[in-house]
């Protein structure tokens, strides 16, 4: 009796810490979505940047049109990186959500002896 109590609850501790590196790994893996989304962002902003600055260095001068693509690219920026919190929870609650579905268990059926 001790052994089956004993063997239920080595199961279950197993069971837990799945459980526990699947979330992890969903957090994990969330986390990267989020920071590369973020770098995306950034670099696209700051060739885009870089491409205006070099126009403008290369002896064209500043005009309205410059500090309004400057502005274009500030906003294009900050509306992708404000959806970003919200792309890495999605991703997280889809992953958790893929975790917690019970896994059908397999079930052997007896054989009879001839």
């Amino acid at each position: 009796m001790a052994e089956n109590t004993s063997a239920k609850q080595s199961e279950e501790l197993q069971n837990i810490m799945v459980e526990v590196a699947r979330t992890q790994l969903a957090a994990m893996t969330a986390a990267l979505k989020f920071w590369g989304g973020w770098v995306e962002s950034a670099d696209k902003y700051t060739q885009k940047i870089n491409v205006e600055l070099e126009k403008v260095s290369g002896g064209g001068a500043i005009s309205q049109n410059f500090v309004g693509q400057l502005t274009d690219f500030s906003r294009e920026y900050l509306r992708e990186i404000i959806t970003l919190p919200n792309l890495a929870v999605e991703h997280f609650a889809s992953e958790v959500e893929k975790i917690s579905k019970p896994s059908a268990k397999r079930t052997r059926k007896a054989r009879a002896k001839e």
